[in-house]
């Protein structure tokens, strides 16, 4: 189950060490039109031909284009198509039916995961390629946009400080917990949602550490100890 994690550790560093975002907003020109087309219809070749210029091109031959309308060197401009997508596909119009934030937390999670099940046995291989050093500042930015998303639909009103940490600890939580699903074989997944549930819990424990006062009476500095201590000679 580690064998994954450890390969694309990069990544999950790299979230500590970018606000990069991905939300820009645009009217597509016709030529990003049939992009999208092509890289739509290359999603369903993934589980055939991989994360690979040759379900890029699969597909653009189907849709009556040539091969080479979407350039590609690798899986990249298709793994990148897919993030997007996700993206803007994680929500829930129910939302408000969940009590707290964490609780939104944990449901947007598993909608996004449910987003990467039908590619789940080709991801390991998505996140190799993410993990390659010209990509994984963009990667981590994708994750790390994604995190901002869902603690900004949460509901959530932290402070400045407390937001950027809370970002990263999300999106560290939440590919962490991809990672794992790569090799989860349990039935529907319910190793990776016990997993998730638990790596939410134990972020939710250590938001509350963090935000306890410490008691400073007993780091009263110079003061000698109330009893127990030697007398003076």
């Amino acid at each position: 189950m580690r064998r994954c994690g450890h390969q694309a550790l990069g990544i999950r560093r790299a979230l500590y060490t970018t606000n990069q975002t991905i939300t820009k907003t645009f009217q597509p020109t016709d030529e990003q039109k049939v992009r999208g087309l092509i890289l739509n219809h290359a999603l369903t070749k993934v589980n055939q031909l991989g994360w690979t210029p040759a379900a890029i091109e699969q597909a653009a031959t189907d849709l009556n284009y040539p091969p080479t309308t979407v350039l590609a060197y690798n899986g990249m401009p298709l793994i990148k198509h897919f993030m997007f997508d996700a993206l803007n596909k994680t929500s829930i119009d129910q939302l408000h039916e969940f009590k707290t934030p964490i609780d939104r937390i944990r449901c947007l999670c598993r909608v996004r995961l449910r987003q990467t099940q039908p590619y789940i046995r080709h991801w390991h291989d998505a996140f190799l390629q993410m993990m390659e050093p010209k990509y994984e500042l963009a990667a981590a930015s994708w994750f790390f946009t994604l995190a901002t998303r869902m603690w900004e639909m949460s509901g959530d009103q932290s402070l400045q400080i407390d937001w950027d940490r809370k970002r990263a600890v999300l999106a560290d939580v939440y590919v962490a917990t991809e990672l794992y699903m790569c090799e989860d074989t349990s039935a529907d997944f319910g190793d990776t949602w016990k997993y998730l549930d638990e790596a939410i819990e134990h972020m939710e424990d250590n938001a509350r550490g963090m935000n306890r006062t410490p008691d400073l009476r007993l780091c009263d500095v110079g003061n000698e100890p109330a009893s127990g201590g030697h007398s003076s000679e």
